[in-house]
């Protein structure tokens, strides 16, 4: 029994170490799910964009034609205005006073004249009549004649000084808008100083400037895509009008004018715009969301899915460029690749995945 009961002790730590030397039971093997795309050659739609601003083609700097003291402003900013409309007035009591004595002026030298022709027609009389000699009448002949000269002189002056006086009313030349006003009542302004700002009805264009490093991708004519800060998604058809033959000294920038033939009611005065310039020449290539992008030793690539052994694959690739959250692929994809967007950097060479089930439907 003693015997018995030792080997009996015995054997059951053998029978424990026997069970530990068994396998482990196999780890199923790490399928990770991952979206994917799948790759296409497509146009790319590559450009410069541009801030602007809109403006009307043509804008004037109204003046008062004389100096003097304002003594009214009939409109404010934005007010549409007629051709011909009185925009502001001036104090014009120096000016009529000046008239005035024009006036009297032209009134004397009248009758001087009056006087001088009388004395003139008498004496040609008696010189004809043989009374008085030729000297005689030369005298009378150029005392009329002088005469003449400063009446005529006098109503010169005379249709100046009331031209003056008009002056003091500053009209509208176009039909427009009021853009700006830069003087006010009181204000005493010189011949000339801008007063208001008119932008001329019709045609509006957005200002941009270009920089020098893209001047020779822009000529006068090229279509152009217009796009307004206020209204997000529109986007309006413009033709380059007008490109400045020489760069901005400040800025080194040339200016740059884009006509809109067919402006939208959402278009107004002074709004922020951008100008996208299409780039002409570019190729087809292969657009790939720019999360798919990795790294293995060095090289950038994607990973891309093999349907017949489910694994991802590295594809060195080289890129031509980025637009917005994609980059452009030159070399290295083909139509119909399957690229993982989501979930790539976690991923390893030979590793099985499994597509969602939308990029599956769509890979297939």
């Amino acid at each position: 029994m003693k015997l018995h009961h030792g080997l009996a002790v015995i054997a059951i730590p053998l029978l424990l170490a026997l069970a530990g030397c068994g396998k482990p039971p196999a780890k199923p093997e790490d399928i990770r799910p991952v979206r994917s795309i799948v790759v296409n050659l497509g146009s790319v739609d590559s450009g410069n964009t541009y801030a602007g601003e809109v403006r009307p083609r043509y804008e004037s700097d109204l003046g008062f034609r004389v100096a003097g003291k304002i003594l009214n402003r009939s409109i404010n900013v934005g007010d549409v205005v007629r051709s011909g409309q009185v925009l502001a007035r001036l104090d014009a009591q120096d000016l009529a006073l000046s008239e005035a004595s024009g006036r009297a002026q032209v009134a004397a030298l009248d009758a001087q004249l009056a006087v001088a022709k009388s004395d003139y027609e008498r004496n040609k009389k008696l010189f004809d009549e043989g009374v008085i000699g030729a000297a005689g009448i030369d005298h009378y002949q150029s005392t009329y004649q002088a005469a003449q000269a400063q009446a005529e002189a006098a109503r010169a002056q005379l249709r100046a000084t009331s031209n003056q006086t008009g002056y003091a009313e500053l009209r509208a030349d176009h039909d427009g808008i009021i853009t700006a006003v830069m003087a006010e009542p009181g204000q005493v302004v010189s011949a000339g100083q801008t007063v208001v700002r008119l932008a001329h009805s019709g045609e509006i264009e957005v200002a941009s400037n270009v920089p020098e490093d893209q001047i020779g991708r822009v000529r006068a004519g090229m279509p152009v895509q217009v796009s307004l800060w206020a209204s997000s998604g529109l986007q309006i058809p413009g033709t380059i009008r007008e490109l400045a033959s020489s760069a901005d000294p400040a800025t080194r920038t040339y200016t740059l004018r884009v006509s809109v033939p067919q402006p939208p009611p959402e278009m107004k005065l002074g709004m922020t715009a951008s100008v996208r310039i299409p780039l002409t020449g570019v190729p087809k290539l292969i657009h790939v969301p720019l999360g798919a992008l990795i790294e293995q030793q060095g090289h950038k690539g994607v990973w891309v899915f093999n349907p017949a052994s489910q694994q991802v694959e590295f594809h060195p690739i080289a890129i031509a460029g980025v637009v917005g959250n994609e980059f452009l692929v030159a070399d290295g994809l083909k139509d119909g690749d399957v690229v993982i967007t989501a979930g790539a950097p976690l991923l390893q060479a030979g590793q099985k995945v499994k597509l969602m089930p939308r990029d599956a439907l769509a890979a297939s």
